[in-house]
């Protein structure tokens, strides 16, 4: 089997066991690298503030090949990266060529459709991705709009530690990465922020009365 749902913590615990490994942290930050990873790399230029904390930093151009030799890392990972890439089969067929193996975390459907500050024009989300258990294989479509969105990225992190499993998508691969496109989900009618307070609204006031109700007849 390929590819797989893992969980995060252990996939953490695992590389902290196995240090003598080659691990990429691809697509990293200052704000959210992986600790456990020896080797760092991403389109933004962040090679002073990881020379600082003495790790090595690969800055390489966006739609480029990526700058590491074929089967260079024996753990690759890829976290909240594959959803902002204009082609995911390129980007798929690179960690193939220079990973042995890795870990993949992307944002559920329901994640991508809450939650606001990811939607912009060049490096915001573009996809949609969901895990088909029976085939074990990687689907994305075309991000499309189904709920206005409500909730902060800083407030749905907050959430996490209860709701990870439905709010991210979390696998382990190796030595390849089966990937499907879908066709675009397709929806009647965009469901608005005032007509989801609307409706919460209006259920509490019935509620209430229906309680109201019950001490009158008492």
């Amino acid at each position: 089997m390929p590819i797989r749902r893992t969980n995060r913590t252990n996939q953490k615990l695992w590389l902290k066991k196995n240090q003598h490994l080659k691990i990429l942290d691809l697509g990293c930050s200052p704000m959210n690298y992986w600790k456990e990873a020896n080797h760092f790399a991403d389109i933004e230029d962040h090679r002073d503030h990881f020379k600082s904390l003495n790790l090595i930093y690969t800055f390489f151009k966006p739609n480029e090949k990526l700058p590491f030799k074929d089967k260079e890392f024996d753990y690759v990972i890829l976290s909240h990266v594959l959803e902002h890439v204009p082609e995911p089969f390129n980007l798929k067929k690179e960690i193939e060529r220079i990973g042995k193996a890795g870990y993949i975390e992307l944002p559920t459907k329901l994640n991508d459709n809450m939650v606001f500050g990811c939607d912009e024009e060049i490096t915001g989300h573009k996809w949609w991705f969901e895990f088909d258990d029976d085939n074990n294989k990687l689907v994305f479509a075309k991000k499309i709009d189904a709920l206005e969105k409500f909730i902060s990225v800083g407030s749905v992190f907050k959430l996490m530690s209860i709701f990870d499993d439905s709010l991210t998508l979390q696998l382990y691969w190796h030595d390849n990465i089966p990937l499907e496109e879908r066709k675009p989900y397709t929806i009647e009618k965009k469901i608005t922020f005032n007509s989801l307070v609307r409706k919460f609204i209006g259920k509490k006031i019935r509620i209430y009365l229906s309680k109201l109700k019950k001490i009158f007849r008492k």
